[in-house]
């Protein structure tokens, strides 16, 4: 339960940082391929848009975490549910239309 949410957390974290830095990221490269600013100004831009932290980069997000547990490996992007989670409700017959073939 502590790891499910500290997992969640993590990735909150990681998505606000994202959103945060974002728009400044935009804003700075079109300054650094600007030819006709200075070159100080330019240089100043791309020292700043270097400074940010690597947890806010695009390819640090997590587009799939599970909804119940909170695991990020193993996920069904058909459902948002973990393997396990879906092994789970599917013996139960909670999910539609799913089957177990071999378990």
């Amino acid at each position: 339960m502590k790891n499910k949410i500290n997992n969640i957390n993590k990735d909150l974290i990681k998505r606000k940082l994202f959103l945060k830095n974002e728009i400044k990221k935009i804003i700075l490269s079109s300054l650094i391929q600007n030819l006709n600013i200075k070159p100080s100004i330019r240089a100043s831009a791309l020292k700043k848009i270097s400074s940010f932290k690597v947890k806010s980069s695009i390819s640090r997000q997590n587009n799939n975490i599970c909804l119940k547990s909170g695991r990020i490996k193993g996920v069904s992007r058909l459902t948002e549910l973990s393997r396990h989670q879906m092994k789970k409700y599917s013996t139960i017959g909670c999910l539609q239309n799913i089957k177990i073939k071999s378990w």
